[in-house]
């Protein structure tokens, strides 16, 4: 009798399941392996519900809606195809496959690599779903400003808010009300390199959107939209001169003490506090107003418009109002850490 798996097969299972899950499930299968088709058909069994258990791991609830959102309405420019269905599908196959990137997402990534990788498959899968309607349902095409436009600067975009927070391997630190100094510095080091990643990612993207709505502003498009096109390029000018001013890392020096470390880093704390507590006004309220005024405001001219401008701006909202809630809970999340930090002791190395 076999008492385990055949090579082919266990590979096989090992693709399929997701690199967080299968060490642990390939140990339960094959501890209950009989035969081979037994074993396959346990993991086939199993394979959606571990899917679904790293799914709701991976993915944020208001994080999905909100790049859905940019998706459908910046990126493919829902309020502006022929067929509604034209922009749900690229952006529900963009969310399925960055979704399931994250789902399968190894342990240790090399972030920058991984996420060029996953938008260069979420936008083939955008493409061919072009040339699929283009041989069967022409109708639903994207229009060819979508296309040339829209889609290659909302996926340059995307990349750089993937880059900045990537997902699939997040686990959130534990607390402990003891510290050694070793300890302190590396999670200090830790804040500081990913503070300092992040704002120069965001300071990357705020200059291609400042470059890319400026080819738009000198474009023969209407005034009202040039306008827009010219407000944006400046929000994002204001909001790399706010990240360089207010949000660029202060390394807390490394010969501090414990005490003096931790006071330190509280404070740096306290101020990425402040600036997620108020981002809804130095970032998404300049940027929104753009927008607004680039692609909604010239619906506002159209009588038969009036109905999809009120909807898109609706959108507009809903889409800052979720940006906010989300910096409100980084901001949650830095206050609990800061209280931490006030309660803990050294803890000396034995």
């Amino acid at each position: 009798m076999e008492t385990r798996s055949p090579e082919m097969i266990e590979k096989l299972v090992r693709v399929l399941v997701p690199p967080a899950s299968r060490e642990h499930v390939l140990g339960d299968l094959q501890e209950r392996y009989q035969s081979p088709r037994q074993y396959l058909a346990d993991a086939l069994k199993a394979l959606p519900f571990i899917i679904a258990s790293r799914l709701r791991r991976t993915t944020h609830p208001l994080g999905l809606l909100l790049v859905g959102a940019f998706l459908y309405w910046a990126v493919f420019w829902g309020n502006r195809q022929e067929h509604w269905v034209a922009a749900l599908v690229p952006t529900l196959i963009t969310l399925v496959v960055l979704a399931m990137r994250d789902v399968y997402r190894e342990v240790a990534p090399k972030w920058l690599r991984v996420v060029a990788v996953d938008i260069a498959i979420a936008a083939s899968g955008v493409l061919l779903s072009q040339l699929i309607f283009a041989a069967t349902a022409p109708g639903l095409l994207l229009t060819r400003d979508t296309l040339l436009g829209g889609f290659p600067l909302g996926f340059v975009i995307l990349f750089f808010v993937r880059w900045q927070s990537p997902g699939g391997v997040h686990q959130p630190p534990g607390f402990s009300r003891g510290i050694s100094m070793q300890e302190l510095r590396a999670e200090i080091n830790q804040y500081e390199s990913t503070i300092r990643r992040a704002i120069r990612i965001e300071i990357g993207a705020c200059i291609l959107v400042a470059l890319g709505f400026q080819v738009l502003f000198w474009s023969p498009a209407p005034l009202i939209s040039r306008i827009g096109a010219g407000f944006t390029s400046a929000a994002a000018l204001f909001i790399i001169w706010y990240l360089h001013r207010y949000a660029r890392v202060r390394p807390i020096p490394e010969n501090f003490g414990f005490a003096d470390s931790i006071a330190a880093y509280r404070a740096d704390l306290k101020r990425r506090r402040r600036m997620s507590k108020t981002y809804g006004w130095w970032y998404v309220m300049p940027l929104a107003t753009g927008f607004w005024l680039m692609g909604i405001a010239p619906q506002l001219q159209r009588p038969d418009s009036q109905l999809s401008a009120a909807l898109s701006t609706l959108v507009l909202a809903a889409v800052s109002a979720i940006l906010v809630l989300v910096h409100q809970g980084f901001a949650r999340k830095t206050q609990r850490r800061i209280e931490q930090l006030g309660i803990v002791s050294e803890r000396t190395q034995a």
